[in-house]
């Protein structure tokens, strides 16, 4: 090998690099033609895959829109107000219920 085809070859390898910027208007020149007889002038974008669907069909935002919505259902309403919580209270018209006092609060109420 001669030092011509040395350089000949580096050349070519740097043509076909993505990372090597190129030196100038020549080499950017083989580097669009290197580039578009590679990809066949599509270029290298690809469409987005389609989202995966699982055995119902459903997509993973849908399963989870679905679960949000399950979860959300089995939030009774007819609980007793005080275990709910505030913005429930408030969905479902109950008024604003003071919170038993234990502890402490309870004690002092008791002895006073």
């Amino acid at each position: 090998m001669n030092a011509l085809s040395k350089i000949l070859q580096r050349e070519a390898a740097n043509d076909t690099r993505l990372g090597i910027p190129s030196a100038d208007y020549a080499s950017q020149q083989r580097r669009l033609t290197a580039m578009g007889t590679m990809t066949g002038t599509a270029g290298f974008r690809v469409p987005p895959l389609s989202p995966k669907v699982d055995a119902q069909g459903k997509t993973r935002g849908q399963r989870k829109r679905d679960a949000y919505a399950t979860a959300m259902a089995k939030v009774s309403e007819a609980r007793a107000p005080q275990f709910m919580h505030s913005a429930a209270r408030r969905r479902a018209g109950h008024e604003a219920t003071p919170r038993p006092m234990t502890g402490f609060q309870a004690t002092m109420k008791v002895a006073a």
